[in-house]
């Protein structure tokens, strides 16, 4: 007798049943991330042209830029403190994007070092709020003094060489999932345009957040990438 119960398919066995659950809770932090990699940008940006402007990039002018606004250098502080965060967590996701050996391990090595370097920029970022303080509190040459026995300690030195790593992290990362195929080798040039301009003039608060802006470009275009990646995955599941 032919029976009338259809034969599972292999979408529709236990065991498959049982694997979408795990696949969807992994998924669902592309949307998370890329979403932290679009947010952390812009505050970047916006925490770039907030800072306070200086009239050199001496020690005694920063540490004067810095006393001259409490409200504007808490605010700049602020974004640039929760802007770095963020990328800095983000990017720890970007080997997700890559399916296959091919370019993974390039992409988990720049998100690696992404997440150092970006993390030790937002504990370097705090000494903002202390240096205002010692630059209103003191005379000049005694905040001075003090900023400069601080800022040259070994400990402060090992956290400022680990910051390298979240302008070298991102760029490598762009390698891998370019090498992999997720995103395409143009993305160097915003990210590598904007470092340059970065190294070839004093800091000033409007034309660095315009570099910000450029540089901002391949996190912006691999944050949307990581959206469209759940969305598909979400889909066909």
């Amino acid at each position: 007798m032919t029976s009338n119960l259809v034969s599972p398919t292999p979408a529709t066995t236990p065991a498959a049943v049982a694997e979408r659950p795990a696949r969807s809770a992994g998924s669902r932090l592309l949307p998370v991330a890329g979403g932290a990699l679009i947010a952390g940008s812009l505050l970047y940006v916006a925490g770039m042209a907030t800072s306070p402007p200086q009239a050199s990039m001496a020690n005694a002018d920063y540490i004067a830029a810095l006393a001259r606004d409490e409200g504007r250098t808490a605010l700049s502080a602020m974004l640039l403190h929760y802007g770095n965060l963020a990328l800095a967590l983000a990017w720890l996701a970007a080997p997700a994007l890559v399916r296959g050996r091919r370019g993974s391990a390039t992409t988990i090595t720049g998100a690696l070092l992404s997440a150092i370097g970006l993390v030790s920029v937002t504990g370097l970022v705090l000494f903002d709020y202390w240096t205002g303080a010692i630059g209103r509190e003191l005379d000049p040459a005694t905040a001075l003094a003090l900023f400069e026995d601080v800022s040259g300690s070994a400990a402060v030195g090992v956290a400022g060489t680990l910051t390298l790593f979240g302008l070298l992290g991102p760029l490598v990362v762009i390698a891998g999932l370019a090498r992999a195929g997720v995103t395409s080798w143009w993305l160097f040039a915003p990210a590598v345009a904007a470092l340059g301009l970065s190294a070839s003039m004093p800091f000033n608060p409007l034309p660095f957040a315009a570099f910000a802006l450029v540089g901002a470009v391949p996190a912006v275009v691999i944050g949307l990438r990581m959206i469209q990646r759940h969305r598909a995955e979400t889909a066909t599941a």
